[in-house]
């Protein structure tokens, strides 16, 4: 057992991190066991309906009381406009619309937005049961309930096993089903060409009653708007997006957004050019992020998703009780997995491939955050795509960084920013250098179990509060561009344990196995247990902090130790590869402190996040 400084045991860290498991916390995060046995996985909600359930509910609905569009006049022929015959049988009252397969070059032709106000399944056979949408605006159906009042819903819209395509000349990009204040609402095992899938928003959206660059920190812009401060019956809920196939064909649409809502399933979706993204509020501390307001996206599943090609894989702003779990993200502008002012959310073997910016981000607020046993992976060619798909980047894209966490605003110590990551595997394989990880304000965080391929994480920044580094393998195979700190960091309680770190070839002079700076004055800081094997040069293990007073340097396995204050180490049981004792020296100059850690910023270090927008 190390001797761990107070506030960063592993029970202290188990018991926040993973709360929601336990139920603790304002949502139960992992989802509840089924009360039936089905054939999904083990995490799956038991809130959200089976795929084979709803498929063959859908199926019964369609057989006891569909009705063929052929019978209200639709031809089908991809020539004659079919509008007038679907808006019959919508007006008809029918529970179901079936649209059969149809022979090739066939089509349900329409030539405008069909408008949806009452309770329908809309079904197809497949993907030769082909609408083709010619339509003026990007989005195919419109479902919303009557009138104008937001405190009203549309419950019971089902769209299913059809396919939809956007030709051209027409303006790529919509969504087959636009929504406003939706319930019980799916979209189901369809294929888009040209367009995405599904947007649910809510009618405070549309009525424009939610002014969030007018908003102050003590003011909730929603409950300003008309939501509830406390209750979550004013959002949409029961959102199940299932097994869809998307090709947007160029930058970008989206598999699904949701704004506002609760119980969203996302599960089994191939998404080209498209992503997964919710909306529950604006994540800025002053605009609506502050700690102390509700989140309005709301247990959200998003599972076994392949998607490429957009912005973000799967991200959003303002959600709480999030599980993101087994989903392949590759080739993205900016990021691949991000939570932007989210509580209690896991993400969990998910694979990241490529990103502008970061494979797995927090930005602003991110109150118990998990990211465990996924796998990022970074080239650097994502930092081209920006000028590849002909459309503005995000910020400064390197295609370097593994993981990042940006928290402008919420630097006050009081919690808002507590993030682990746990036994994931970060892997740079550009032709030269180090991926890297990019720290930014947090009052916790916890990096344990993990393996780092030539990818250096030094969490050095200012005012940080409890940091854990703790039995991650650290291995490269090719120096570094530059001097740096393969592990490192420098919060007010610092502990780094039980590392191992390998360097097969020679790295820069100055560069540091395990380097703590001084970001405070430090409470309490052990380093101790962790291994260093370096092929040829020296990778010491540093500490240019002055203080504390006394400090842990206790166990390790290394060829130079220096500090900066040697006396105030406690330099116990240090020793090289061979056993020889190794004492602590004096910093030699090529390790004498240069510029101080980054502080925490008083503006966001990047205006246009991904989801900072609630048009996704």
């Amino acid at each position: 057992m190390h001797d761990v400084p107070p506030d960063l045991s592993p029970d202290i860290d188990r018991r926040s991190l993973l709360a929601l498991a336990t139920g603790a916390g304002t949502l139960a995060l992992l989802p509840a066991p089924l009360a039936a046995a089905t054939d999904e996985n083990a995490d799956w909600p038991a809130w959200a309906p089976p795929r084979t359930q709803l498929y063959a509910r859908l199926a019964q609905l369609g057989q006891a009381k569909g009705r063929d569009l052929r019978s209200f006049g639709a031809v089908m022929d991809g020539r004659a406009d079919d509008s007038d015959a679907v808006e019959r049988a919508l007006a008809s009252g029918a529970a179901a619309i079936r649209l059969p397969a149809l022979p090739a070059g066939a089509a349900l032709r329409l030539t405008r937005q069909i408008r949806i106000d009452r309770p329908v399944a809309i079904l197809g056979e497949g993907p030769s049961s082909l609408i083709r949408y010619e339509g003026r605006v990007p989005h195919a159906f419109l479902a919303m309930p009557q009138g104008d009042d937001p405190a009203r819903f549309l419950t019971g819209v089902h769209i299913d096993n059809l396919a939809i395509e956007r030709p051209p000349p027409f303006k790529p990009l919509g969504v087959l089903l636009q929504g406003y204040n939706l319930r019980d609402v799916s979209v189901t095992r369809c294929t888009t060409r040209r367009m995405g899938t599904l947007t649910v928003q809510h009618l405070r959206e549309k009525l424009r009653l939610i002014d969030y660059r007018a908003a102050k920190p003590d003011v909730d812009p929603a409950v300003a708007a008309g939501f509830s401060a406390t209750r979550t019956d004013d959002l949409s809920d029961r959102i199940f997006v299932y097994d869809n196939r998307v090709d947007a064909g160029s930058y970008a649409s989206k598999v699904v957004r949701f704004n506002f809502a609760s119980r969203v399933a996302v599960v089994g979706n191939i998404g080209r050019f498209a992503n997964i993204s919710w909306w529950g509020g604006a994540a800025r501390w002053n605009q609506g992020g502050a700690i102390g307001f509700l989140r309005r996206a709301r247990d959200i599943y998003v599972a076994d998703n392949r998607l490429s090609g957009a912005n973000g894989g799967v991200y959003g702003n303002n959600g709480d009780g999030i599980l993101v779990v087994r989903n392949d993200v590759r080739d993205m502008l900016d990021v691949g997995i991000d939570f932007e002012g989210c509580f209690n959310a896991v993400a969990e073997n998910n694979s990241v491939t490529n990103a502008g910016n970061f494979c797995f981000a927090t930005f602003y607020a991110a109150r118990n955050i998990l990211f465990r046993d996924n796998i990022g992976v970074q080239d650097g060619s994502a930092a081209g795509l920006a000028a590849a798909w002909a459309t503005r980047g995000y910020g400064k894209s390197t295609g370097r960084a593994l993981f990042a966490l940006r928290s402008a605003g919420f630097s006050r110590g009081d919690g808002a920013v507590d993030v682990a990551f746990v036994r994931n595997r970060f892997r740079w394989t550009g032709a030269t250098g180090f991926g890297t990880c990019l720290p930014s304000y947090f009052d916790r965080l916890r990096v344990e179990g993990n393996i780092f391929e030539n990818v250096n994480c030094d969490l050095s920044y200012g005012r940080t509060r409890l940091l854990a580094l703790r039995d991650n393998l650290l291995r490269f195979d090719r120096a570094g561009d530059a001097p740096a700190a393969l592990l490192g960091g420098g919060a007010l309680r610092t502990m780094i344990a039980g590392n191992d770190i390998r360097a097969t070839v020679a790295q820069p002079i100055g560069t540091a196995a395990i380097l703590i700076r001084e970001t405070l004055p430090l409470e309490g800081l052990e380093v101790s247990g962790n291994r260093v094997a370096a092929a040829s040069g020296s990778l010491p293990i540093v500490v240019q902090s002055p203080s504390p007073a006394t400090a842990i340097v206790a166990g390790n396995r290394t060829d130079a130790l220096y500090a900066a204050r040697p006396a105030a180490i406690r330099g116990d049981r240090n020793v090289t590869a061979g056993g020889a004792p190794v004492r602590v020296q004096p910093l030699p100059s090529e390790y004498q402190p240069a510029d101080p850690p980054p502080a925490p910023p008083s503006k966001e270090p990047r205006a246009d996040a991904p989801s900072d927008d609630p048009t996704g």
